[in-house]
């Protein structure tokens, strides 16, 4: 990956970088296995830049020890510095014991090799095996720093199916806790703040089409915290009586580009109830 500035005052390059956001450990790694130039010409942290002249940074590649799988890729948005994939239900994100080939990093491992990317996986928003829907992917561990270090600007919402009629929406103000070695979360004064924002868009029967806005990511969230309110999702069977095929989907994420600073807004097709 590049990235180049054209100086409008004078600056020392080391301070130049820390200023634009660029971590002292990211600035030794390009020292050691990168390049910094200034008008094609390479140049230490200690050069003065002057007004004018144009800063090149090349980042060095980073290494990818995954094992790449043909999985298919449902790519909805991608750019040189980060993409945007519709995930499947039943797909894990990450390598795990019980699935250490069959993921979604594992997919974009195939993927980064057929477009010559050597960069490691960096998930910026993940998504449980059985929640489906939109995932930001940052190509390259600079990229996903700066997108990271203010999460308040991503925006995520879902919807789902839930069990019983949801009169109005309302907030979820809960905090989620897991004991060491178990899957299911709980409420619980000792778990992490957690807040779910949810709307009511459409009631049939004995069932409710909700959509959520999440304030903070945990693990299972939107599951416990309906649960928490006697409206589990339908088919969930770890937080409800269900058979275990609930239909949770990211359908809508907007984020802040974290190169260009345009506000990115992408959304699925509606769900029909």
């Amino acid at each position: 990956m590049k990235q180049y500035w054209i100086i409008d005052e004078p600056c020392v390059i080391g301070e130049f970088l820390l200023r634009h956001g660029i971590s002292q450990k990211a600035i030794k790694a390009i020292k050691m296995k990168g390049e910094i130039l200034v008008d094609g010409k390479h140049q230490t942290v200690r050069y003065l830049l002057q007004v004018g002249e144009t800063l090149t940074i090349i980042y060095p590649p980073e290494d990818n020890h995954m094992v790449p799988v043909e999985i298919p890729l449902k790519i909805v948005y991608e750019d040189d510095y980060l993409l945007v994939v519709d995930k499947t239900k039943g797909l894990p994100s990450i390598p795990t014991r019980q699935h250490p080939y069959y993921t979604l990093a594992n997919a974009l491992t195939f993927y980064y090799q057929q477009i010559h990317l050597n960069s490691t996986i960096h998930l910026v928003n993940r998504l449980d095996k059985d929640t489906s829907g939109l995932m930001i992917v940052a190509k390259y561990r600079y990229i996903h720093d700066k997108i990271m270090k203010d999460l308040q600007h991503i925006d995520r919402r879902y919807r789902a199916h839930v069990k019983g009629i949801v009169k109005a929406g309302g907030t979820i103000r809960l905090p989620i806790y897991k004991e060491e070695f178990q899957m299911k979360r709980m409420i619980d004064k000792r778990g992490k703040e957690s807040c779910t924002h949810y709307t009511v868009k459409a009631i049939k029967h004995d069932r409710t089409l909700l959509e959520m806005k999440l304030e903070t990511g945990r693990t299972h969230q939107i599951r416990v915290h309906m649960a928490a309110i006697n409206h589990p999702l339908i088919g969930d069977s770890l937080y409800g009586d269900g058979q275990g095929n609930f239909d949770l989907d990211s359908y809508m994420v907007g984020f802040v580009h974290p190169v260009t600073k345009q506000k990115i807004v992408i959304t699925k097709k509606q769900v029909c109830y």
